[in-house]
């Protein structure tokens, strides 16, 4: 299967660096020279990226990662390639593709895999190569502490708490609903979206015992036009507030919220996911000016994980197990933008003794007890 690499200088990469790797071998040339070329010593570290599908501009997950990895280049100058797959059956594929390094004299420092459906591909390929280092985002080879034997020291995975996050944007939903109708759209009816959709409704429930939620499945993360569909279907039902986690698929909420609003005669709102999306909500998100559709995102900080196991690559630190992230340590937390809409101050300040709450362990909020786990 052929596929084109992106390198992180913005050079696009291709079939030619495995013939020039022959043809430098016939005639003799050193292997420091072929380094040079496709490995510069002043950039050491190399990181391979497979995103998932939906790929960059999905405005949430990959872009976080993406992120992330920007971060790293400025700050420890480090290269990158990354491939953008169409397909989940390409997935294992690519993962082997970079562990086999193609093109280049030295194995990658680090290939960083995202999502659940990356987890079965990289296990077997993570047993091929077990000198190769990966990282994987949303899930673990195992669970294990990086205090622990490991069975699968050459993997880390980067978890969150995503229903701490879920359970602050579902209090602040729980306290602006109008109707006591509140909507969930995900991406797919599996334990880490329940995590989304159960802290979204052990938030909602706190603020506002009342309140319902109605939930709906895209069965795709990069289907904008599917995400707008599932809005579109529960504002109709009668949902004031949407919270979306569908990766690119969620992007079609924004879309949604701002035609409703033109028809229904109370106000509707949504939420984002993952990174600061308010902006989205505003009628030109390319010069966004309030008042926005969007009350508040859910944030994920996907670019704060990324960045730390590539520093932990670089301090040779890397181990493997599991990293989490949670509103303790900065790796959750939910966006505030009163310049695009100005959400009242008692509103604020609810959701931020919640915050603190759940940091300092006063309140130990399970979205998996029996009044909040979704179950199929």
């Amino acid at each position: 299967m052929a596929f084109d690499y992106y390198h992180g200088v913005e050079r696009k990469m291709d079939k030619k660096p495995i013939i020039a790797i022959a043809l430098i071998a016939v005639i003799g040339v050193s292997a420091v020279g072929l380094y040079i070329l496709f490995q510069p010593v002043d950039n050491p570290y190399d990181v391979a990226i497979v995103f998932a599908t939906g790929g960059l501009g999905d405005k949430s997950f990959n872009d976080g990662c993406y992120k992330g990895v920007q971060d790293a280049v400025d700050d420890f100058g480090i290269t990158f390639t990354y491939v953008e797959p169409q397909e989940v059956s390409q997935y294992g594929n690519f993962i082997r593709q970079f562990a086999l390094h193609p093109g280049y004299i030295q194995p990658f420092d680090l290939i960083i895999c995202i999502g659940y459906d990356q987890l079965a591909p990289l296990m077997e390929v993570a047993e091929e190569f077990p000198d190769q280092k990966f990282a994987i985002i949303d899930e673990a080879l195992d669970n294990a502490t990086t205090t622990e034997t490991v069975e699968y020291p050459n993997c880390l995975g980067l978890k969150f708490k995503e229903h701490e996050g879920s359970a602050l944007v579902g209090a602040m939903a729980g306290m602006m609903t109008t109707q006591d109708k509140l909507g969930f759209i995900g991406g797919f009816p599996i334990p880490l979206i329940h995590k989304f959709a159960g802290g979204f409704m052990w938030g909602a429930n706190y603020t506002n015992p009342g309140v319902s939620l109605n939930i709906s499945y895209t069965f795709d993360f990069g289907d904008p036009e599917t995400g707008k569909t599932a809005a579109d279907d529960l504002y109709d039902f009668g949902c004031d507030i949407i919270f979306g986690a569908a990766g690119a698929s969620g992007l079609g909420v924004f879309t949604s919220v701002k035609e409703k609003n033109d028809t229904i005669s109370y106000p509707i709102w949504n939420i984002g996911v993952d990174s600061p999306q308010m902006y989205l909500g505003c009628e030109d998100p390319e010069d966004p000016e309030g008042p926005s559709h969007t009350i508040t995102s859910m944030l994920k900080k996907v670019d704060v994980a990324v960045y730390e196991a590539i520093e932990a690559i670089v301090d040779e630190t890397f181990e493997g197990g599991v990293m989490e992230f949670d509103i303790a340590n900065g790796g959750i937390d939910y966006e505030v933008n009163s310049t695009l809409l100005d959400i009242p101050q008692n509103i604020l300040d609810t959701v931020d003794d919640l915050k603190e709450a759940i940091k300092n362990g006063t309140i130990n909020m399970d979205p998996f007890s029996d009044l909040y786990w979704i179950e199929e």
